[in-house]
C-alpha cells in the first residue's frame, strides 16, 4: 500500500493538510460512477489459539445483533500524496451492501492508484490522517443501526483506468471491489451463573449486583494499528493481530513505563477516582440477552459442558486499551472491572451488627461482627493467637482509626444510607490469555476493538476489598491490602475467578453481489 501523507493532530481535532477534500456528489458534470460492497469481518487474536481454558471457544464467534451490524451509510475515501476526494453519506442499493458512489471525473487521474479508505456511519473528517484521534462518547458510537467502523485492514489500492467515460452512468459504474470494516469499539458480555449468589464460609454469602468499568479509555484511534512492540516504530495501520505483536493505543508513549498519576486524565473513569464510575446491574433481570453465536440455540447446548449458549447477556460497550511491553500491564493503567457484591450471614451477631448499621470486621477470612464483637472473640480463651496479637495492636493506640485497624490486619465494611454491605472485587480484562497465572505475555491485558469479552464470575470464596474511597476520604474502610495501581495485573488470586472467553464479532450473513 502507498503511504500516504500523515498531518499531526491534536487529540480528538482534525488539522487541515495542504489539500482539501473534494465532496462530491449533485448535478455538476463530469461525474464518474463507482461501484463498491463493504464487509464486515473479524479481526483474529492470539486468544484464539485452541485448547487455552480462559482463551478458546466454540463456536470461536460471536454473532451481533443486527442493528450492530447494519452499515446504513458510507463516507468512502480515494486519496493519494497528491489527492483526497470524499464521496459522502452515500447509502445502500436496496437492502444489501452494495453501494454505488458518483466522483468527479476533474479530481481523479487516469492511470493513477488511490487508497481506499471506508467510514462506515461516521463522518470522513476534514483532511485525511492515518493518526487522526476520537473522543466521542461509546453511546454516539453505538447507536443502533450507525455503530462507528472503519477500515478492517490496509486499505485497498485501487487503479483508474486510462479511459474513464464508460463509468458516466449509475448503470454502468466502476467496480471498486468489497472493503473490509470492523467496529470501533469492543463489547462486553455477562453470564450472571447462580443468580450471582456465592456461598462462602461460616454462613456468609455475596450476591453480586452491579459492575463498573474502569480505566476505560478516552481516545481512540480511527484507524486500528500494529506494531512489533506496541510503539509506533514501524506500525502498520490495520495491520492484522497476531499473538507475537502489539494493537497501539493512543496513549502509548505514556503508558510504556507502567502507571503514573497523570495517566488519570487519558481515561473516563479510573481505578483511582471512584467517583468517575458508572456502576450498572448485573442481574439477569436488568440485562439483554446476547444475541447466539453462530446459527440457531435450541437452548440445550453447552460449549464447555457447563455454560449454555443462553446464558450470556449483554452488559456494554467499551473503547479500546492496550499497553505496550509486558512488564508495563498495571492495574493502573489496564482496564478492569470492579463487582460489587451485598454480603449477608446467619451469624446472629453479625446480623445485629448489621441491624444496628456497625462496620464490621473480618480478620483472616472470618466475619466478626462489630468492633466490640471482635474484642469480645479475642477474649476468649480459645481464640487464635494472632487475633488476640492484632486487637492488642489496636488497642495499643490511642483513638484507633481505621487505617490503625488496617495496619493490624481488620478488613472494614460499613453500611450504605440503606443499611446495606457490600464487598468489592477487581478484575483486570484478559485479552490474549498465555495460560501462565505468574508470568504476564503480550497483549494479555488488554482491550480490543471488534472483539466480544464474555465474562463469568466463576467462585468466591472470601470477601473482597470494602467500598471504594477517593485518595481524599479522611476516614475510609479499614483495608489492609488497598488495590495499588502500580501493582502488576498478572497476581495469584484464588477466591475470585473469571472466566473470558474473546470472540472475534461477525454478522451473520454478508451478501457480496456484482
Amino acid at each position: 500500500m502507498k503511504k500516504l501523507f500523515v498531518c499531526a493532530l491534536a487529540l480528538a481535532a482534525f488539522v487541515a493538510c495542504d489539500k482539501e477534500p473534494n465532496v462530491v456528489g449533485g448535478d455538476e458534470a463530469g461525474k464518474v460512477y463507482m461501484k463498491f460492497s463493504v464487509k464486515m469481518e473479524t479481526t483474529r487474536t492470539g486468544t484464539d489459539t485452541e485448547g487455552e481454558t480462559n482463551g478458546n471457544a466454540t463456536p470461536d464467534k460471536e454473532v451481533g445483533y443486527d442493528y450492530e451490524n447494519t452499515v446504513s451509510k458510507v463516507d468512502i475515501v480515494l486519496a493519494n500524496a497528491d489527492s483526497y476526494v470524499v464521496a459522502k453519506n452515500v447509502v445502500p442499493e436496496g437492502s444489501g451492501d452494495t453501494y454505488i458512489a458518483s466522483f468527479s471525473s476533474l479530481e481523479l487521474k487516469a492511470n493513477t492508484a488511490y487508497d481506499v479508505y471506508i467510514y462506515a456511519n461516521c463522518s470522513a473528517p476534514e483532511a485525511l490522517s492515518l493518526d487522526a484521534t476520537s473522543e466521542v462518547a461509546v453511546a454516539d458510537m453505538t447507536q443502533n443501526n450507525l455503530f462507528w467502523m472503519t477500515n478492517a485492514y490496509e486499505a485497498n489500492e485501487v487503479t483508474m483506468p486510462a479511459d474513464m467515460s464508460v463509468y458516466t452512468s449509475p448503470s454502468s459504474p466502476l467496480n471498486l471491489g468489497a472493503h473490509f470494516v470492523e467496529r470501533s469499539m469492543a463489547r462486553f458480555d455477562f453470564m450472571p451463573k447462580n443468580d450471582n449468589k456465592f456461598e462462602l464460609a461460616d454462613g456468609v454469602t455475596v450476591t453480586l449486583t452491579q459492575a463498573a468499568l474502569i480505566n476505560h479509555s478516552k481516545a481512540f484511534y480511527t484507524f486500528r494499528r500494529v506494531s512489533a512492540d506496541g510503539t509506533n516504530a514501524n506500525w502498520t495501520v490495520g495491520g492484522v493481530e497476531t499473538p507475537q505483536n502489539y494493537v497501539v493505543d493512543v496513549d502509548y508513549a505514556a503508558k510504556a513505563d507502567g502507571y503514573t498519576a497523570a495517566q488519570v486524565a487519558n481515561f473516563d473513569a479510573h481505578l483511582t477516582l471512584p467517583s468517575t464510575w458508572t456502576w450498572k446491574s448485573i442481574a439477569s433481570a436488568d440485562l439483554t440477552k446476547a444475541d447466539n453465536w453462530e446459527g440457531e440455540d435450541d437452548g440445550t447446548t453447552d460449549y464447555d459442558g457447563e455454560h449454555s449458549l443462553n446464558d450470556y447477556y449483554f452488559w456494554q460497550y467499551a473503547k479500546e486499551n492496550t499497553i505496550p511491553g509486558v512488564n508495563a500491564q498495571e492495574h493502573g493503567i489496564s482496564t478492569g472491572i470492579v463487582f460489587k457484591g451485598q454480603i449477608a450471614s446467619t451469624n446472629d451477631k453479625v446480623t445485629a451488627a448489621m441491624a444496628n448499621k456497625e462496620m464490621i470486621y473480618v480478620f483472616e477470612n472470618v466475619l466478626y461482627g462489630g468492633w466490640a464483637d471482635v474484642e469480645a472473640a479475642a477474649a476468649d480463651a480459645k481464640a487464635p493467637a494472632t487475633l488476640v496479637a492484632a486487637v492488642n495492636k489496636v488497642k495499643a493506640v490511642e483513638a484507633p482509626t481505621s487505617a490503625d485497624k488496617a495496619n493490624a490486619g481488620f478488613t472494614g465494611y460499613s453500611a450504605d444510607a440503606d443499611g446495606k454491605y457490600f464487598t468489592y472485587y477487581y478484575y483486570w480484562n484478559r485479552h490474549n490469555d498465555n495460560g501462565d497465572n505468574v508470568t504476564m505475555g503480550k497483549m494479555e491485558f488488554a482491550v480490543v476493538r471488534n472483539n466480544v469479552y464474555k465474562l463469568c464470575v466463576d467462585k468466591i470464596s472470601k470477601l473482597g476489598h470494602p467500598t471504594p474511597s477517593d485518595p481524599t476520604d479522611p476516614d475510609p474502610d479499614p483495608d489492609p491490602d488497598p488495590v495499588d495501581p502500580t501493582d502488576p495485573d498478572e497476581e495469584l488470586n484464588y477466591y475470585f475467578n473469571v472466566t473470558v472467553k474473546v470472540l472475534p464479532w461477525v454478522v451473520r450473513v454478508n451478501h457480496i453481489e456484482f
